[in-house]
């Protein structure tokens, strides 16, 4: 007998699940066979909107108005292009109904990862970047070398409003992942192929934030420089290296971004209170003049660190007016661009989350020039 079907769209545009068919075995033994086809790379359509995805099956009995979701599945569930077979074990799963009063549905179900890992281990010359995303911390957590050093690591930050520099609302409509970490001189060094920390006087080594990077370093001198007009970047820039081998387009977060990240919710001086702590940040009164490995301080309550003091970390925007209202690009031009967050040579007022710094963007200095990633999601 065949049964009544539904296919289901995978997303709100493509890919797509379609086909779907069913039909029970004669003699009856409790097993359905199901067919699908999948149009679209879904795969790749989940890196980009960094998702989870999965089959889910379900029979729908239209006269007793319930609901069975599938667990009992063999053979080819995957959701590549193409055509796929697999059998339901019904008895296996509890369920005795088999009419043509049961609908099956065959759909891809997406749920949103928490973090998006980079494995930089292949270095300079690889091509790509394999590019995982996972729902939780690993094991023994990210605040080990491994995510300093061969491994990116940034954390999903959903949409909402916050009060930049503590007084004026300002709207993000989009989601978007934030390092955990400052880029480090390791991380650096496999995209790019150098370190430009030579010095061991501002700190210096594999965990250390990399400095001595300027803004147009990071995104390019030519195309790089036309944000916020365009956010494309030179190839040659370390940006322009990064999106090449991911497929996805990694940039410096907006200065609105970055306070969003760094106030973490809060509405105080620093994100962890209204007086300097310095279990919480690297500034002149305890960083004996430099730079200390990423992560070595306490990090912020959305587990975000040295987002206080460090190293100074090159934001998007031209340095202007603030930009306030929804997802605020900063003055159309300008001659400096934004750095925030205060560094190790400055004193704990430069640090708090609302401080404002600037510099030239074709300068890179031993204590402001570093930097975080951001990736913005469409949804």
């Amino acid at each position: 007998m065949i049964m009544a079907i539904a296919g289901m769209m995978a997303y709100t545009d493509t890919p797509t699940i379609t086909d779907v068919t069913a039909q029970q075995r004669y003699p009856w033994n409790g097993k359905v066979d199901i067919s699908y086809t999948v149009t679209g790379d879904i795969a790749a359509e989940a890196k980009q909107r960094a998702v989870f995805t999965s089959l889910k099956v379900t029979a729908i009995d239209m006269v007793a108005n319930t609901t069975n979701i599938a667990t009992q599945l063999s053979g080819d569930t995957a959701l590549t292009a193409g055509t796929h077979k697999f059998v339901w074990d019904m008895n296996a799963e509890g369920l005795t109904f088999r009419s043509s009063n049961v609908v099956f549905n065959v759909l891809c179900e997406t749920t949103s990862a928490t973090y998006c890992v980079i494995d930089l281990s292949a270095g300079a010359n690889a091509t790509s970047y394999p590019v995982t995303y996972l729902a939780s911390p690993p094991s023994g957590g990210f605040n080990v070398d491994e995510y300093k050093t061969t491994k990116l690591v940034l954390k999903r930050l959903a949409a909402g409003t916050f009060k930049m520099q503590g007084s004026t609302n300002v709207k993000l409509t989009k989601p978007f992942f934030c390092g955990l970490f400052e880029v480090t001189q390791r991380q650096y060094e496999l995209v790019t192929g150098s370190n430009p920390c030579s010095s061991t006087s501002c700190g210096k080594g594999n965990t250390f934030p990399v400095h001595y990077v300027s803004y147009n370093t990071i995104r390019g001198s030519s195309n790089g420089a036309k944000w916020p007009s365009s956010s494309t970047v030179d190839s040659t820039s370390f940006m322009g290296k990064l999106r090449t081998r991911t497929g996805l387009d990694f940039d410096l977060p907006t200065e609105a971004q970055w306070e969003y990240a760094c106030r973490a919710g809060t509405t105080t001086t620093y994100s962890y209170g209204n007086s300097a702590n310095g279990n919480y940040m690297w500034y002149y009164d305890n960083s004996s003049s430099k730079s200390h490995p990423v992560g070595s301080k306490s990090a912020n309550p959305w587990g975000l660190y040295d987002m206080h003091g460090n190293v100074w970390e090159w934001c998007l925007d031209w340095y202007g007016t603030l930009a306030y209202g929804t997802d605020p690009k900063g003055t159309s031009s300008g001659s400096n661009r934004v750095r925030r967050g205060g560094c190790w040579d400055y004193f704990a007022d430069y640090c708090t989350s609302s401080r404002r710094g600037n510099n030239d963007p074709s300068h890179g200095g031993n204590d402001y020039s570093g930097f975080r990633l951001v990736r913005t999601l469409s949804e």
